[in-house]
């Protein structure tokens, strides 16, 4: 501990505290601008208490959310593009992008008429096209379907990997297994980042932490935001039917039901890992202590989300393997990003409801520019916790 006491005392232009998604991007956006910078990480590279780990994730710019997130979207769009030019590794595979419900529904109309507003490529789709042009979807004759052919999909633990290996090449320091306690003022506009046994002065923190937002600005955001569980499975497949299911032929999807639920999914990505990725994204969401062990999901869990897509996808089996993850949510289920009142120059992403992977690199760039310039270039007036 002394060494790594030592070694985190010099100063710093700016200390990314959580190096999740969203603190990898920021990390990379700060030391591509010169930034003296330093990523502090409590956990492993790989842990899996978090809201970033894991295989993939969606990208869609149709956005049944609102055309508010589409600055970001945009700018997030472009970065993953770079990101995945960067490296020989796959970051984002463009699998289009499958938004399915009856025309009343908030996810198509929502989709539509961002698509449209934005000018975003996109397609209506009634049942018959629809099962015709994409075999594994089986529908209704009064369902439709918002058909976006840029849609990506995202492979996240790579994604961070390279956000941090990049940033690393471009200066930045990291430290793992090192949890930061408490932000104090310091003298002049510093701040003072806290450790078990170390501590450093920076002339700025970004705050990207996840559930644990709430320790570190407790009167500002903690009454505002809530650690949630969710369970997300890769189901196994009828062995006929996997062609079908591949990338090329199968679009990442989003399916509202008649009863509002939503449920998402993504293609099953190569022979040996495992089945078809399928969450819901509104149902089984149950409260969550950070600190606390990730209860596994259950086999009642599995079999509820099985009955919601039995229809859809008839080759998806009943059986398949589950974990739980974190959603960090607001009471709209929108984003939190700016800067603290209570603590001056600390600027935060949290909570991201559960829809904020692919914002990274837009995030992360406003991170950067709130950290060095005081503001960014990108209206991120929306996401203030103020509204609520």
């Amino acid at each position: 501990m002394d060494t790594t006491a030592r070694a985190l005392r010099p100063t710093y232009d700016v200390v990314v505290v959580g190096l999740g998604i969203m603190g990898a991007s920021a990390l990379f956006h700060l030391s591509r601008r010169g930034a003296k910078v330093l990523g502090v990480e409590a956990h492993g590279p790989l842990h899996c208490l978090g809201s970033s780990h894991g295989q993939t994730r969606i990208f869609r710019r149709a956005y049944w959310e609102g055309e508010h997130y589409a600055p970001l979207l945009g700018r997030s769009y472009e970065g993953w593009l770079d990101l995945d030019a960067a490296t020989d590794e796959t970051i984002a595979l463009r699998t289009g992008g499958l938004f399915v419900g009856s025309p009343a529904s908030k996810l198509v109309q929502g989709s539509r008429d961002t698509a449209t507003r934005c000018e975003i490529n996109h397609e209506y789709l009634d049942a018959g096209e629809l099962t015709r042009r994409f075999p594994a979807f089986h529908v209704q004759g009064d369902m439709v379907a918002v058909y976006e052919p840029d849609a990506l999909m995202l492979f996240a633990d790579t994604a961070r990997l390279t956000y941090l290996t990049r940033a690393t090449a471009a200066g930045a320091h990291l430290a793992y297994g090192q949890a930061v306690r408490e932000l104090k003022p310091a003298s002049g506009e510093a701040v003072t980042v806290i450790g078990d046994g170390w501590q450093v002065s920076c002339g700025a923190v970004v705050l990207t932490v996840g559930g644990w937002v709430g320790d570190f600005l407790p009167g500002e955001i903690a009454p505002a935001v809530a650690p949630m569980r969710i369970p997300v499975f890769e189901f196994d497949l009828a062995e006929s039917s996997e062609r079908e299911h591949l990338p090329g032929r199968f679009p990442v999807f989003l399916y509202e039901d008649a009863a509002g639920a939503l449920v998402y999914g993504l293609p099953k990505w190569r022979s040996v890992d495992g089945g078809l990725r399928v969450g819901f994204h509104n149902r089984q969401l149950s409260p969550q202590n950070v600190d606390g062990d990730r209860r596994p999901p259950s086999d009642a869990e599995r079999l509820e989300l099985w009955q919601a897509i039995k229809t859809l996808l008839p080759a998806v089996q009943p059986t398949g393997r589950g974990r739980s993850c974190v959603y960090t949510m607001s009471a709209d289920e929108s984003f939190f990003i700016g800067q603290s009142r209570e603590l001056h120059g600390v600027s935060y992403a949290s909570a991201c409801s559960g829809h904020g992977f692919k914002f990274a690199p837009g995030i992360g760039e406003v991170l950067a520019q709130l950290a060095l310039d005081g503001r960014s270039t990108v209206d991120v007036s929306a996401f203030s916790p103020a509204r609520l």
